[in-house]
């Protein structure tokens, strides 16, 4: 269904469009896109068609026009220069398909063929192990993005099913193979008696380091809840280096190659895209905070402004900040930290969990698990989306600084 593929667009690349999209760059995509199957359809019926048959394809290519508006909006949102704003995404929702396509809205979601919808705006955040120190990206990996090439990511989306139980027993279920393990850790855990503020490193202290995020929605139709009738996924990397502005150097997982490749630099002064290769300037158009939105800085006020139902538990080795429920204020902080949205959902029936693991020794927060689920208003339809964040090598970057791609001053 096209409209997981677009939703996941958005996660890719629409972390700094919100900001820098122009009022008047989403019809000309449109167009464009348009343009090329009608070219191909025209090609196609002059070599077998008279002028009438031409007249007739004219007609035929008027309908599809409809049909392929969504494709053309996900396609213009992956491009990363021609999606707009809110507004504009809410213009292109009102345009329905006839058949497995669904409208599309950046803000509220896009609406399956079973009219229900997820809706996530996020740029994009990360992969995670079972381990603490599994939780970074390899050597090899931070090494070729950073020298602007792309990387091999074999990263597993099929679904899993593993039950991750909260504090007052309520259960979630974690769909995730980069979520493995969260349930299991965090039963054998005991309660702790520390805080957040004294298990989380304060903001303050935070350096350089890297993250990365990755991202997966899961639309499972009636009677049938272990595979997905669809499913899309998407991710971002990042070297970040927080000690004085915000300076972000991102990477943009492929799902087709399953690769990484070179996506945005940005600093206090300057914002660059790479699209199809080339760095293109969109100084001033959006800050570097919005390149990547899972910064450390995010996430310990996220963990703070929900303190009130965050769980503390302990092992030998770290700290979990958790609540499995179906509380509100998850969905209010970590729910809008991703832009994850349910449309045309029972939100009152949606459950939110988060797992945070800090890393006992260092303070430093290790990964993130934020997952959500709703039915949709058809009779029996699940939506859950599932995210896995990690953070690592800290102070990695404190001495040569973050990767800055080469010639972009020129």
């Amino acid at each position: 269904m096209d409209f997981i593929k677009y939703l996941m667009m958005l996660f890719a690349s629409l972390l700094f469009i919100a900001g820098c999209g122009s009022g008047e760059s989403e019809e000309p995509a449109e167009e464009s896109a348009e343009t090329t199957e009608e070219a191909e359809d025209n090609a196609a019926e002059e070599t077998a068609e008279d002028d009438a048959a031409e007249e007739e394809s004219a007609e035929t290519e008027s309908e599809s026009e409809t049909d392929t508006e969504t494709d053309a909006e996900g396609d213009a949102s992956e491009d990363a220069t021609e999606e707009t704003n809110d507004s504009e995404s809410e213009d292109s929702a009102e345009t329905e398909s006839e058949d497995t396509e669904s409208d599309s809205e950046m803000d509220s979601g896009t609406e399956s063929d079973t009219d229900s919808e997820t809706g996530t705006e996020t740029e994009s955040d990360s992969s995670m192990e079972d381990d603490s120190s599994d939780n970074a990206a390899s050597d090899d990996a931070e090494g070729d993005t950073a020298a602007g090439t792309s990387e091999q990511r074999n990263i597993d989306f099929a679904p899993i099913d593993e039950t991750v139980t909260g504090a007052d027993g309520t259960e979630m279920t974690t769909k995730f193979e980069l979520n493995s393990g969260i349930g299991e850790t965090l039963s054998s855990a005991s309660e702790s008696d520390a805080s957040i503020e004294e298990v989380m490193m304060p903001k303050e202290d935070v350096t350089t380091y890297y993250a990365e995020t990755f991202m997966v929605i899961n639309l499972y139709a009636a009677g049938n809840t272990e595979t997905p009738a669809d499913n899309d996924m998407a991710g971002l990397t990042a070297e970040i280096d927080e000690r004085e502005e915000m300076e972000v150097f991102s990477g943009q997982f492929d799902p087709a190659t399953s690769t990484v490749v070179p996506y945005a630099y940005a600093n206090s002064e300057s914002l660059f895209v790479n699209e199809g290769g080339m760095w293109n300037d969109y100084t001033g158009q959006a800050p570097a905070d919005q390149i990547y939105y899972g910064s450390y800085s995010n996430l310990y006020d996220a963990f703070m402004e929900s303190s009130e139902v965050i769980n503390v538990s302990e092992d030998d080795d770290n700290y979990y900040l958790h609540n499995i429920g179906t509380e509100t204020v998850l969905h209010d902080t970590f729910g809008t930290l991703f832009n994850v949205e349910f449309t045309n959902a029972d939100t009152s029936q949606q459950k939110n969990g988060v797992v945070g693991v800090v890393d006992k020794e260092s303070q430093e927060l290790v990964h993130i698990a934020y997952m959500s689920s709703a039915p949709g208003i058809t009779e029996g339809e699940m939506l859950h989306i599932e995210i896995a964040s990690g953070l690592g090598n800290y102070g990695e970057y404190d001495e040569s600084g973050i990767t800055v791609p080469e010639g972009i001053y020129e």
